[in-house]
């Protein structure tokens, strides 16, 4: 299944499923109010959500149309992060410079969000704790501080990936203009094991794969997605321009 969540005026938003051509969605905040509840107590949410998200395949539930545009990061608020920042913006709001700068980096990559996972975790468990997968990016601003990070508008269940998931997803990473080929963006149960193996990751951490660097100047966009082996998109896009922060008037 996809799942987004939808910008409503809160910090957390409201949790949606997405069609597979990433079309339509439908409401699940009756079932939970935003991705981190659901995280909470994921064992027990996810089989409802998947029966809705069958439902909304049939066209058996009420629905709207889905624009990426209205997405927050599927997780605004962060509490945990193993690789990449945590100061989470949407996935189409700008990278702001500040001062002189006009150029920072972006580090494209994968990332999965996972379940509790117990300290000292064995990869096995750690490859069962992986609960949805998103694309990440991460701003490296020119004077080497962290800037803002975005998640794709969807993140997709293991399944959705069919054979192209084993624990590494085996798809091309499309950043900027390039596709950037991939036997395997990461050993995630090995990344998780040792992300655990002094400390427990609670639900809805975020653990990144490796990442591919992208150079972006003022006033350009980058892009960052992921196609099935069909061609289809399969977490949306995050697009980025890159802008001049003004702060706020006084």
């Amino acid at each position: 299944m996809k799942l987004a969540t939808l910008k409503n005026g809160s910090r957390d938003g409201k949790l949606v499923v997405v069609s597979r051509d990433l079309t339509r969605c439908t409401d699940a905040s009756f079932l939970a109010p935003n991705l981190q509840a659901a995280l909470d107590d994921w064992h027990r949410m996810s089989p409802h959500l998947a029966a809705l998200a069958e439902s909304l395949e049939l066209g058996s539930v009420p629905s709207l149309r889905f624009h990426e545009h209205d997405a927050l990061a599927p997780l605004p608020r962060v509490f945990q992060r193993v690789g990449g920042g945590d100061a989470l913006a949407g996935p189409r709001e700008p990278i702001e410079l500040t001062g002189k700068m006009r150029d920072a980096k972006v580090e494209a990559s994968v990332a999965v969000i996972v379940t509790d996972v117990a300290m000292a975790a064995a990869a096995e468990h750690a490859k069962a704790a992986v609960a949805l997968i998103v694309l990440s990016a991460d701003t490296v601003l020119d004077d080497g501080r962290a800037g803002t990070s975005a998640l794709s508008p969807v993140a997709v269940t293991p399944d959705e990936l069919g054979d192209a998931w084993d624990g590494s997803v085996h798809l091309s990473l499309l950043a900027g203009t390039r596709s950037v080929a991939s036997t395997g963006w990461a050993s995630f149960p090995r990344l998780i094991a040792d992300a655990a193996a002094t400390r427990p990751l609670s639900a809805g951490a975020i653990v990144r794969g490796g990442v591919e660097m992208l150079a972006v100047s003022l006033g350009e966009t980058v892009r960052i997605a992921m196609k099935d082996r069909a061609g289809h998109s399969i977490f949306g896009a995050i697009e980025r321009q890159v802008g001049r922060f003004e702060p706020p008037l006084p």
